[in-house]
C-alpha cells in the first residue's frame, strides 16, 4: 500500500467539502480522534472503486490498461480493473469483476462481503464465503486470488478516502476505523493513528 492518495479521492473531498457534505479541514486530529463521517454514494462508490482496482493492481499512475493478465504455470486469466463494478446492500458489499480466459470466455465474478450495516456498525473488518460465484473453471483455478483482489480494491478504496481527509498531528494520513454499508452507499470513520512505539504512555520493547 503507497502513501500517496489518489488525485480521484482528493476530487472526491473537495467536491463534499464544496457541496457542505462534508467539514471543512479544521484542527489537527490528535491520535485516536475520529473526524467527520464520510459517505460515499452508491454512484460514485462504483467509479471510485475502479481507482482502487487500479491501485490494487499496481498502477498508482494514470495508465491506458484496462486489464491485467496473471499467470500460474500454463494458465492466464485477463482480470478487467476498469470496469469493476459495486453491488450495496445492507451490510453487503457485493463486488464484481470482469474476467476473460479460453476456457470459459468472458464474464463476471461476484465476491461477496458482509460488514457492517447503519443499525449495526462494525469496525473495519468483513466476512466472506472466500469462494466467489462465476464459471467453475475460473472458480476453482482462481478463486482465492480474485477473493483477495476484490477484498484489496475495498481496503484501497475506504482507506484512500480516508486519507483524503488530510493528515494528524505527527504528519500520517488518517485511516478509517470504522465501516458501514447499506443499499444508499459506503460510509466510513477517519481517525488519527495511535501511536505504538516511542509514546509516553505506551511502550514497546523489541525482543530478541
Amino acid at each position: 500500500m503507497t502513501d500517496t492518495v489518489a488525485p480521484e479521492f482528493l476530487r472526491f473531498v473537495e467536491a463534499e467539502r464544496r457541496a457542505n457534505r462534508l467539514p471543512q479541514a479544521g484542527r489537527t486530529l490528535v491520535e485516536g480522534e475520529v473526524f467527520a463521517p464520510v459517505f460515499i454514494k452508491a454512484r460514485p462508490s462504483v467509479e471510485l472503486m475502479n481507482v482502487a482496482a487500479r491501485r490494487a493492481a499496481g498502477f498508482f499512475r494514470p495508465t491506458k490498461h484496462s486489464e491485467v493478465v496473471w499467470l500460474e504455470g500454463e494458465n492466464a486469466l485477463a482480470v478487467g480493473i476498469t470496469a469493476v463494478d459495486v453491488k450495496l446492500a445492507d451490510g453487503l458489499i457485493r463486488v464484481l469483476i470482469p474476467v476473460r480466459c479460453d476456457q470459459s470466455g468472458s464474464a463476471i465474478v461476484e465476491v461477496l462481503f458482509a460488514c457492517g450495516s447503519p443499525t449495526e456498525p462494525a469496525g473495519l473488518y468483513a466476512a466472506t464465503a472466500r469462494r466467489p460465484n462465476g464459471p467453475q473453471l475460473v472458480v476453482a483455478a482462481w478463486g482465492d486470488a480474485l477473493v483477495a483482489f476484490a477484498w484489496h480494491c475495498v481496503i484501497n478504496l475506504i482507506t484512500g478516502i480516508a486519507a483524503a481527509i488530510g493528515k494528524d498531528a505527527r504528519g500520517n494520513l488518517l485511516i478509517p476505523v470504522e465501516l458501514e454499508v447499506s443499499a444508499r452507499g459506503i460510509q466510513i470513520l477517519p481517525m488519527a493513528r495511535h501511536r505504538f512505539a516511542g509514546s509516553n504512555a505506551l511502550k514497546s520493547k523489541v525482543g530478541r
